[in-house]
């Protein structure tokens, strides 16, 4: 009933010295079932945000580099806080479990809900303000098609920015929508998202007020085996920060890899990932990268 994690996040600073930072520290409580909520947690700490854990069960290549919204600054992966969550009915069986994805396989779904200090895993806490957030991922077909979900995300709060008396944190909310569809042999997602400022409290105008940002991000794997041991993967995200500026720089990013998962987990993967900028004087940025992961 009881579990404990404890992950280091290994990083470079603006002086390229290496550092060493929690990114993960809590304690979690945990059931089989309470009613219909199968397989139900609470953690308590610095723990995981609703979003992007799930996210990452589906496209696995998190090693190539962030997801969407955490890509575009919109929140990272963990804060300091209580979260729960939980599978909608019985797991789905056994063989899809094993195939295709063990991760929040709820026969109708998941969910997750918490609420946290808003710093984030990587600064500390600025101000008062909390910042609630949850996810509700529903199976429509889960004896046609179990690997079809339908998945939406929100959060409201403050920038993680210093309140003052002449001025107040901005407005953080993002509000996003997701249809992801998993096989044996094939993932696809789609999303989009739309808000206003980000976790650190930066994305505003000169007055500090908040910009409403929008976006969307479809991604693809092929699986050339039953094994999974060989994939080719693909992704497209657009990002536009300041939706009322027709001068912003809105970029569109595209990736193709291809992946050898050698072992249960541990992965070579070569990708490329280009980084293209509508605004005059900002040059496309392309990069090659081969990744080993190494995960037991």
């Amino acid at each position: 009933y009881l579990g404990f994690r404890i992950t280091p996040d290994i990083y470079l600073d603006s002086s390229g010295n290496t550092n060493v930072r929690m990114k993960y520290l809590y304690a979690a409580f945990k059931k089989d079932e309470l009613g219909f909520i199968g397989k139900p947690y609470v953690e308590f700490g610095m723990a995981h945000m609703p979003w992007l854990d799930f996210e990452e069960n589906i496209n696995r290549f998190r090693m190539q580099d962030t997801m969407f919204m955490e890509r575009n600054n919109l929140f990272n992966s963990a804060d300091v806080g209580v979260f729960m969550a939980g599978n909608f009915g019985e797991e789905l069986p056994k063989e899809y479990r094993e195939t295709v994805n063990p991760g929040q396989a709820g026969r109708w779904g998941s969910f997750g809900v918490g609420l946290y200090n808003g710093g984030g895993y990587n600064q500390s806490e600025k101000n008062s303000n909390k910042v609630l957030e949850g996810r509700l991922s529903l199976r429509p077909l889960p004896d046609i098609v179990p690997g079809l979900q339908v998945s939406a995300f929100g959060l409201s709060g403050k920038g993680n920015v210093e309140d003052t008396a002449t001025l107040d944190p901005p407005d953080w909310e993002v509000l996003a929508g997701m249809v992801s569809y998993e096989s044996r042999r094939l993932v696809l997602t789609g999303q989009y998202e739309q808000g206003t400022g980000n976790q650190r409290g930066t994305a505003v105008d000169a007055s500090g007020t908040a910009l409403d940002h929008d976006g969307y991000s479809f991604f693809t794997e092929v699986r050339f085996d039953e094994a999974q041991k060989y994939s080719l993967f693909g992704r497209y995200d657009r990002f536009d920060p300041n939706t009322e500026d027709p001068g912003a720089d809105v970029t569109e990013r595209t990736i193709v890899g291809f992946a050898w998962q050698f072992l249960k987990n541990n992965y070579w993967v070569l990708d490329y990932d280009r980084l293209d900028h509508s605004a005059d004087g900002r040059d496309t940025e392309d990069r090659v990268q081969l990744t080993l992961q190494i995960k037991y």
